[in-house]
């Protein structure tokens, strides 16, 4: 491998996947979602959604980034890798009877991480916590599955809006919904610099005959 000619690149997965993360404003499509990694944290917790910025989980209370971000230190040292920082997405499983709800945080990693690799940031990350416990986060494979997605442009609670359109569209054309409904948020948390109208977010759930 030339790690030369690797160190003057800066890989960022939104190009290499466009169709899973570079979606343009229009009608529910179906597409093939490709083999992906993640690094994944269960969560169970209160959305404020009329808050001008993004939902809670990706503000401070998400540990994820922390750990990609040693993750691409590591990969830069280790292997002359360099890569951007994935958007934030959210899995929705249930909403519990106290207000909260049950989700999975999941940001997309390159191929090229190792489970070694992750247990070294994580061990990292906690160092830097001193005294505060890491919650538990995962390195995970996703296989292909097929997917009904569409993006969706605005505030992020109304995004219940697109996924009933993802809903009808699926029906129509003979599909089943598979699994809870999943929203990547590609508006990076500044409402300041992004006002809500402009929010993008693609909603997307698995489905099969």
């Amino acid at each position: 491998m030339n790690h030369t000619l690797i160190k003057e690149i800066t890989h960022d997965n939104r190009k290499i996947y466009p169709q899973v993360y570079m979606i343009k404003p229009g009608p529910v499509t179906i597409q093939q979602i490709p083999n992906l990694q993640y690094v994944s944290q269960e969560m169970n917790t209160a959305f404020h959604m009329d808050w001008t910025g993004h939902p809670e989980p990706l503000g401070e209370q998400s540990m994820l980034a922390k750990v990609v971000n040693q993750l691409k230190r590591i990969s830069k040292e280790s292997l002359g890798y360099k890569f951007k920082l994935m958007p934030h997405e959210i899995i929705w499983h249930n909403s519990n009877v106290n207000d909260t709800y049950s989700v999975t945080q999941l940001m997309q990693v390159p191929d090229c991480i190792t489970v070694e690799m992750f247990e070294e940031a994580r061990t990292c990350v906690q160092r830097n916590l001193r005294n505060n416990m890491l919650p538990e986060t995962k390195l995970i494979g996703v296989k292909s599955v097929l997917c009904a997605q569409k993006l969706h442009i605005g505030h992020y609670r109304d995004t219940q809006i697109t996924l009933q359109e993802i809903y009808d569209f699926v029906e129509e054309q003979g599909y089943k919904v598979k699994g809870n409904h999943r929203e990547i948020y590609l508006t990076p948390a500044m409402a300041d610099c992004h006002p809500p109208e402009t929010w993008k977010t693609i909603v997307r759930v698995e489905i099969g005959r």
